[in-house]
């Protein structure tokens, strides 16, 4: 459940990040910020099914 606090966290890190930024940088943390994401939630259901 921690991790996924971290997660939604994060995820609200980056969406106030990105109104400090032009369009061009926020499209692409944007799109850094969803591969890292899917990439997190990827790895912690593996490690979930390992269990």
């Amino acid at each position: 459940m921690l991790k996924f606090a971290v997660i939604i966290l994060l995820l609200l890190l980056g969406s106030l990040a990105t109104k400090f930024l032009d369009e061009k940088s926020q499209k692409k943390l944007l799109i850094g910020l969803g591969i890292i994401i899917g990439c997190a939630v990827a790895f912690l259901m593996a490690t979930e099914l390992m269990r």
